[in-house]
């Protein structure tokens, strides 16, 4: 018992503190699974509390795990884990019934879990604890009950750093596809297929051809056969394409996505939360592209009629464009932030607190590192 006993605190300890770091890691991120938790349970008056608790919980577990990794406060370690399992599993198998949240977001976007997988992971979590718990008056305290408390502050502080750094930052780990280097281009092998369809005059049938191979050299087979309709088959978009609309509702994610020039984007997935410092280092940063003859773009989810008055209210000088706000989220974690772009390629990205001036930031050599020639 007592050798199982140890190894699955260990292991308890690990899993602990990964959950909570890449949870802490990406505060925004979690908020924003919390506020699908609050609306699949009805409790969307708790959305304000949201970051709030994302901060707390993903502290807490980081807390519990390195209390039992490193044996500090190994009673209250052992029944605070005890708590999460009781409290998390009965919720992870209604969302495994139910799919009322698409995953449970126990390892943030590190790692992704069905809702299935995540009820049995947390069964074998529990196979681990019971051999802790009926140990848990045995495990010895390597120091005084009051200097364990030097650990948990340590501890506690650097958690709490890495969370705000996230907040007002960004993640320290990025865990999200849009990092730069990553490309939006499209496979040249799947490009969209045309097909033409010619009725024959004498026989009456119809029949599809592809639009580069079919006989419209042949001046007879053209005599017998009439132009009926064409069908295009689109290529297959790359799964992380940000799919961009105009005012208009007109697709433009061509022209901007897959700009092949040097540009930079704001993204503002809502510009109600824009703060007037932000707003301030957007139209510098505007300035100094409309000076370099830079291309820039407002990326928002907020509807045109609100972002319009928003532009006008502020004073802001960029073309707006929409686009999913799930997506815009995944792009950055700062509202806003700016992305740096060429050919569909993210070359870097930045808070807007982090931002260089446009003169400080090594275009060609972020070109350089990031696109494949």
């Amino acid at each position: 018992m007592k050798i199982v006993a140890h190894i699955s605190r260990f292991l308890l300890g690990i899993v602990f503190v990964y959950s909570g770091f890449v949870k802490a890691v990406d505060p925004w991120g979690y908020q924003f699974k919390f506020e699908d938790y609050f609306i699949a349970f009805g409790m969307e008056w708790l959305f304000p509390a949201a970051l709030f608790f994302s901060i707390l919980l993903a502290g807490a577990e980081f807390l519990i795990g390195a209390a039992l990794l490193f044996g500090i406060k190994p009673k209250l370690s052992i029944w605070s884990a005890s708590a999460f399992m009781v409290l998390f599993t009965p919720i992870t198998l209604y969302l495994a019934l139910t799919d009322a949240v698409g995953d449970c977001g126990c390892f943030g976007d590190a790692l992704i879990l069905s809702n299935w997988d995540t009820f049995f992971k947390n069964i074998i979590i529990i196979a681990m604890l019971i051999p802790v718990f009926l140990y848990r008056k045995k495990f010895k305290h390597y120091m005084s009950c009051k200097l364990e408390w030097i650990p948990v502050a340590i501890f506690a502080a650097g958690i709490l750093f890495v969370s705000f750094q996230g907040l007002r930052h960004l993640p320290m780990i990025d865990f999200l596809p849009y990092n730069p280097g990553m490309s939006m281009k499209p496979d040249p092998t799947k490009k969209d297929q045309y097909f033409v369809s010619y009725k024959d005059k004498r026989t009456g049938e119809t029949k599809e051809y592809p639009a580069d191979n079919f006989p419209w050299s042949d001046s007879t087979w053209m005599a017998n056969n009439e132009f009926v309709t064409q069908r295009v088959v689109p290529g297959e978009k790359p799964a992380n394409m940000v799919v961009l609309f105009d005012a208009m509702d007109q697709d433009v994610t061509k022209e901007i996505s897959l700009n092949p020039d040097f540009q930079f984007w704001v993204v503002a997935w809502n510009v109600d939360e824009v703060s007037d410092k932000a707003i301030a280092r957007i139209n510098e940063f505007a300035a100094q592209c409309a000076a370099d003859s830079f291309d820039i773009a407002l990326l928002t989810a907020s509807s045109p009629e609100k972002t319009e008055q928003f532009r006008h209210d502020k004073q802001i000088a960029i073309d707006p464009y929409f686009a999913d706000d799930i997506v815009l989220k995944m792009v950055i974690r700062a509202n806003p932030g700016f992305v740096l772009l060429k050919d569909g390629t993210i070359l870097g990205k930045w808070a807007w607190r982090d931002v260089p001036n446009l003169p400080d930031i090594d275009t060609k050599g972020l070109e350089a590192t990031y696109i494949k020639k």
